[in-house]
């Protein structure tokens, strides 16, 4: 009994994380966010993991796990960059940012369009056959790194937070970042040990990419993985089936 709630008990530790992911964005806790992130994502492999090697893979797994995810990986991260944004954006702003008085007071609430599509995709995810070689639209984890990176990217360097709080900026990746959630395009998996050679030496590349983009970037080379990802990716379509 105790072996079969194992990977549960990894899945509520993940959702758990997520929980206070959204606690401390509303603290403006942000290094704090990235730690949790990395822990919730810990615990996300292993509970897949945990059900394979015990062999106790139930329903009920699936579900806890999709719900889990939405947490993690689908409201916390919008409401990351929601905190940050209506902060950035309105503390002490005395003038308008677009103009439109409407659009501006809407700007921080549009990552929150993020977690609906999140959930879509979630859903979706849970009734379709799932490739081993990749993923039929973006990963909601790989869009959340993204999302939980972006404040203390923008606070890096004074280009970064002028490009990562320009108005444009933040409607297109919360449109575009979740229009590519629920889109068909076929995204590479990072299980190396496939029988695709090619896209195995790809996600080596990608790998080496990102390390390379982290060390020598920080959180704005994190950010930047996301990208790289997408178009490693997309370069890659005729490698992936």
């Amino acid at each position: 009994m105790i072996k079969r709630q194992i990977p549960n008990l990894l899945t509520l530790a993940n959702l758990l994380c997520g929980t206070l992911i959204i606690i401390n964005a509303f603290q403006f806790q942000f290094v704090n966010v990235i730690w949790l992130a990395a822990a919730a994502l810990i615990f996300d492999f292993l509970d897949g993991t945990a059900a394979r090697l015990l062999k106790v893979s139930s329903p009920m797994g699936k579900e806890l796990d999709s719900m889990a995810d939405m947490v993690s990986f689908g409201v916390a991260p919008a409401l990351v960059l929601y905190c940050y944004w209506e902060n950035e954006l309105f503390n002490g702003a005395g003038q308008s940012l677009t103009g439109l008085p409407f659009i501006d007071d809407m700007l921080p609430f549009f990552p929150l369009l993020i977690a609906v599509f999140a959930g879509y995709r979630l859903a979706k995810f849970n009734i379709n056959e799932q490739s081993n070689d990749y993923f039929s639209g973006l990963p909601t984890p790989a869009l959340a790194l993204a999302c939980f990176a972006l404040p203390l990217a923008a606070e890096q360097y004074e280009w970064s937070n002028i490009i990562f709080s320009y108005p444009a900026f933040i409607i297109l990746f919360s449109l575009l970042g979740g229009i590519l959630l629920v889109s068909n395009v076929k995204l590479f998996s990072l299980k190396i040990g496939s029988k695709n050679k090619p896209l195995n030496v790809l996600r080596v590349a990608l790998l080496v990419v990102c390390v390379a983009l982290l060390l020598s970037l920080h959180f704005v080379g994190a950010f930047l993985c996301l990208l790289v990802y997408i178009v490693f990716s997309l370069s890659a379509q005729k490698i992936i089936v």
